[in-house]
């Protein structure tokens, strides 16, 4: 089995690479020329056999004729980030390979968070009290009647290149979210307001195929970066049926096909926050447990059989150590966090069963180029 993977100086790309490589995939990377002006982490990685720098995605058509050309006798092709899955679906028949993505129309509905809540609350999953201003009258309202604290999100992150830490905002005043909604609303038109959640985020990876779930896996983000809500910086496997049950529901709602990460944050209840219509950061802790989402994705676009995932142990952990560094440096400043994320860190730092999710000393070389890219 060929596989094409493109944003190769992604570290989700190089997951991605990894799990295929470890099925025994002959695997090809591709990334954008902007992003390979340093060598892409992919590109060295021990499980590639072909790499190839790529006309931007903003140029669509030459991007996509070239990715086109790049793949001509590969199986399947895994866009990784939310721009280059779009471009994509957009382009679906120019490609040579088979893309498991779903319809362009199914993809932006997923990465839309108003639809998303809304498919949410037709399933019966619960949700944060959210709000979505199309005006500067409703966004009046809103403020006047909403409870703080709060968070403002961008409604989608299609055509942006933000990190994580920036497609948000946090307020705790009126004006703050006034001026979040404002700032956020110049990067991408009426971003979602809701009501802030005090708890513990979890994740729930998914395989679907028109909405029926083939595989999932959840876990905990025991530590994140940016402190104040961001990918995971150590996370542990989760089993529970309440949160695969409503992680289902919504993959059933939207009609599903592909992979896909549901997001919830816990306070009395599980409330679903947002749907990524592509693979994640934490895709390195469902490989470490038995769950190769890449391959089962890559076996269904071909026809294969995608067998049943095996059993998980609750409470496998698995860290990023540059992020969970970081991490616990920012606790420093931050009371309400400092005992927790420092305890943890310490802890974890010593524990031998704690795994990490870049650093791989079979793959040393893309590691520590992915880590040096970080710093340039």
């Amino acid at each position: 089995m060929r596989v094409l993977v493109t944003d190769g100086a992604n570290r989700v790309a190089l997951a991605v690479v990894r799990a295929l490589g470890s099925a025994g995939a002959e695997v090809w990377v591709a990334e954008q020329e902007p992003h390979a002006r340093t060598t892409p982490a992919a590109f060295v990685s021990r499980h590639v056999s072909r790499r190839e720098i790529l006309p931007a995605v903003g140029e669509e058509g030459r991007f996509i004729g070239a990715l086109a050309e790049f793949a001509a006798g590969a199986d399947v092709i895994l866009p990784v980030s939310t721009n280059v899955v779009l471009a994509c679906a957009r382009n679906r028949e120019r490609l040579p390979a088979r893309l498991p993505i779903p319809p362009l129309a199914a993809i932006r509905r997923a990465n839309d968070k108003s639809t998303v809540l809304a498919a949410a609350r037709k399933a019966g999953v619960p949700i944060p009290v959210s709000y979505a201003p199309e005006s500067d009258e409703e966004l009046d309202e809103v403020v006047e009647r909403l409870r703080l604290p709060a968070v403002v999100k961008l409604r989608d992150d299609e055509g942006t290149t933000l990190e994580p830490g920036d497609r948000y905002r946090r307020a705790r005043t009126r004006d703050e979210v006034r001026r979040a909604w404002v700032e956020l609303h110049r990067i991408r038109p009426f971003p979602v307001i809701q009501e802030r959640i005090d708890g513990d985020g979890y994740g729930v990876g998914v395989l679907a195929q028109e909405g029926r779930v083939l595989a999932s896996f959840a876990h905990r983000r025991v530590r994140e970066y940016p402190i104040a809500g961001g990918p995971s910086a150590c996370c542990e496997s989760v089993r529970d049926p309440r949160l695969l049950g409503y992680a289902e529901n919504v993959v059933r709602e939207l009609g599903w096909t592909g992979v896909a990460m549901v997001e919830f944050k816990k306070d009395d209840d599980y409330r679903l926050l947002e749907v990524n219509p592509r693979f994640w950061g934490a895709l390195p802790l469902a490989t470490a447990c038995g769950v190769n989402f890449p391959d089962r994705l890559c076996r269904m676009a071909l026809g294969e059989g995608v067998a049943a995932p095996p059993d998980v142990p609750a409470g496998v952990k698995l860290r990023f150590l540059a992020m969970d560094l970081a991490a616990a440096w920012s606790a420093l400043g931050d009371g309400e966090r400092r005992g927790r994320y420092l305890s943890g860190f310490v802890r974890d730092l010593f524990d031998l069963g704690v795994r990490d999710g870049l650093l791989d000393a079979s793959d040393l070389k893309a590691s520590l180029v992915y880590l040096s890219n970080r710093l340039v």
